[in-house]
This record gives structure tokens, C-alpha cells and sequence, in this order.
């Protein structure tokens, strides 16, 4: 009899460490495509910023989700081609959240500045 709970473990600790880091940017991507969409959702109420920042903002969340996307792509291509992970996944995953961070905190300091009279 097998037991089977649905999350396979890789073989070695090096695929489980792979595994992690897909499930990371998996997250991160998506945490940066509800920001995009929590920016583009909330620009009607800031009417008093001009228009050049929040787009600057935008430019910030876009780079941050298509960094963490190039992350989690670049490990399944290295997967499927069963190659060695290229040094830019640890460049992407230092930089993407890093992106993030800087994009809510712009956009945050935007939203603020505009509720004050």
C-alpha cells in the first residue's frame, strides 16, 4: 500500500530548493499583478497626482512581475532542458521584491499625499 499526500518530494535537497524558489516567484508574480491591478484600480481616487508618477509607479510593479516571471521561467526551462540554473535566477530573486517594494511604497506615498488637503 502507498501513501500518497499529494506533495511529492524531490529526489535531493538541490531540486527541493529549486521547487521552493518556482513556488516563491510563483507568488511573487502574483503578489505584482495585484498591485498592478490595486494601482490601476485606485488612480480614479487620486486625482490631485499627476499623471507621470503613477505611471512611474506602474513601470516599477510591471518591471518587479516581469522580473519574478523571467525568475520562475528561467527554472523550468533549466529544468526541461536539465541544465544548470543560470546566475540571473538569484539577480531576479533579489530584484523583484526589491522592485515591489519600492512600487506600494510609491504608490502608497501618492495615495497618502492626495487624501490631505
Amino acid at each position: 500500500m502507498t501513501e500518497d499526500d499529494g506533495d511529492p518530494l524531490p529526489a535531493d535537497a538541490n531540486d527541493a530548493g529549486e521547487a521552493m524558489l518556482y513556488d516563491y516567484f510563483k507568488h511573487l508574480t502574483s503578489l505584482c499583478i495585484i498591485s498592478l491591478g490595486g494601482v490601476i484600480a485606485l488612480v480614479p481616487s487620486t486625482k490631485g497626482a499627476s499623471v507621470k508618477p503613477i505611471i512611474a509607479v506602474l513601470i516599477v510593479l510591471g518591471l518587479a512581475a516581469l522580473t519574478s516571471f523571467s525568475g520562475g521561467s528561467e527554472i523550468v526551462r533549466a529544468r526541461f532542458q536539465r541544465t544548470p540554473l543560470h546566475k540571473s535566477v538569484d539577480l531576479c530573486r533579489v530584484v523583484a521584491p526589491v522592485l515591489l517594494s519600492i512600487g506600494v511604497g510609491m504608490f502608497v506615498y501618492l495615495f497618502v499625499r492626495t487624501l490631505q488637503p
